[in-house]
């Protein structure tokens, strides 16, 4: 089982069961106020493990704001009215897996409240209520983006989740024409093929994780890598008049570029959605998000990674200048990323080693969240992962080969750290 604030994720009967999530749930009744909305993705373990939820919350004497099959950024959206929510999702993880994610006050929980969650003793002796209610999801975002011309065609692949009885709404409220294609990809849109979607006959595509908060984006039948799907989405967030934004350590040096060409600003925080949403709320940035997991977060709207937002903004460009100067901007580098498996106790001296190799050979090291190498033609960053036993290793260069080059020279210095 993993617990983190990104959500408490396990296979679903075996390590993740029915009393477990009660427990869960019983201890965030301490904290999660009067009301909780709660909604599910589409696995089969999802209305079990929503009812255990359920329970344990109204034993706490919390409300229960039920949106039955809704994604995580719905839930997102209607707790910043009712104060907390729960989704049962454990994301774009296999269907067997399933998890929670919670969220207080319209953002997702810090390391202190999960502290207390997985600490604090199920709160019971309550009489909470539960009722139905319907999400202004699509409505809201709707407004936020606004209407688009000439109705382009996006094709969507839900993929058997829970953005099927939402994205497509959205896009037809804006004037977009939706064809919708089925798949048996699984859970995850960046694993398997997406064939149907790159067959459909049109320009963009979206393809989504089972609760909605991921998107992987194709246009004109090719896949794209998931900073192209934030890039598209911080254009059109700038033609929305955004000005101000969060990327992580990560993210494409071309989001960056183009942000400033246009007259914004860029700050960098950690890798992570908790982070880059964190760092977004201290500066009151307007946009931004993870360009690893293609993850676009709009706080004024919603403090999460958002995917079908991202779909809605990406749309709105569609044909228009901003749309293909991103894409041009993005096609100018390379980014590659790898791993490299050590024991974590070999994982401190591989990173002195990694600093140093990188503070002698780049014109710049940062060290925001692990070592970063700066130069004019691109970067590299070598971080700790936070679930493996791993060292992560990304970069991002002008051409392939020095892309690669930058890579291999990280691993070399790796493996003799090890030797």
């Amino acid at each position: 089982m993993k617990k983190t604030i990104s959500g408490i994720r396990g296979v679903a009967g075996a390590d993740l069961d029915a009393g477990s999530v009660m427990e869960f749930c019983g201890s965030f009744a301490h904290i999660a106020g009067e009301g909780c909305v709660m909604a599910m993705d589409t696995r089969p373990s999802g209305p079990a493990l929503k009812d255990a939820a359920a329970s344990a919350l109204m034993a706490g004497g919390v409300d229960v704001l039920d949106l039955g099959v809704a994604p995580t950024p719905a839930v997102f959206r209607e707790a910043r009215k009712y104060g907390a929510g729960i989704v049962v999702t454990s994301s774009h993880n296999p269907v067997d897996w399933n998890g929670l994610k919670f969220v207080i006050g319209g953002r997702g929980i810090n390391e202190s409240e999960l502290q207390k969650i997985l600490d604090t003793s199920p709160r019971y002796g309550g009489a909470g209520r539960q009722r139905q209610i319907e999400t202004t999801y699509v409505d809201d975002a709707a407004g936020v983006i606004g209407a688009v011309d000439g109705a382009p065609r996006i094709a969507v692949d839900a993929g058997g989740g829970a953005a099927a009885g939402f994205a497509p709404q959205m896009l037809k409220k804006i004037g977009c024409t939706v064809r919708m294609v089925s798949s048996d990809r699984g859970p995850d849109p960046t694993q398997g093929s997406l064939a149907e979607l790159e067959q459909a006959g049109c320009r963009i595509g979206l393809a989504f994780d089972l609760d909605g908060d991921r998107l992987v984006l194709v246009i004109d039948g090719k896949r794209q890598p998931p900073d192209m799907t934030l890039g598209l989405g911080v254009a059109g967030a700038m033609r929305a008049g955004c000005k101000k934004f969060v990327f992580s350590i990560d993210t494409s040096i071309a989001a960056e570029k183009y942000v400033l060409e246009n007259g914004g600003r860029v700050w960098r925080s950690k890798v992570g959605e908790a982070n880059v949403a964190g760092m977004m709320a201290e500066l009151g940035a307007h946009a931004g998000g993870e360009g690893s997991s293609g993850g676009f977060i709009m706080p004024e709207f919603n403090c999460c990674r958002d995917g079908m937002l991202a779909g809605g903004m990406i749309a709105s460009i569609d044909g228009t200048e901003e749309f293909d100067h991103m894409v041009q901007c993005m096609e100018r580098y390379v980014q590659k990323r790898t791993k490299i498996a050590a024991d974590p106790g070999r994982h401190e001296e591989i990173m002195r080693k990694l600093e140093s190799a990188f503070e002698s050979e780049y014109s710049e090291t940062i060290m925001i969240d692990g070592v970063k190498g700066i130069d004019e033609n691109g970067w590299i960053l070598a971080r700790r992962s936070n679930t493996e036993d791993v060292i992560r290793i990304s970069a991002e260069a002008d051409n392939e080969e020095r892309c690669a080059g930058m890579l291999r020279r990280a691993q070399e210095v790796a493996g003799n750290a090890c030797a």
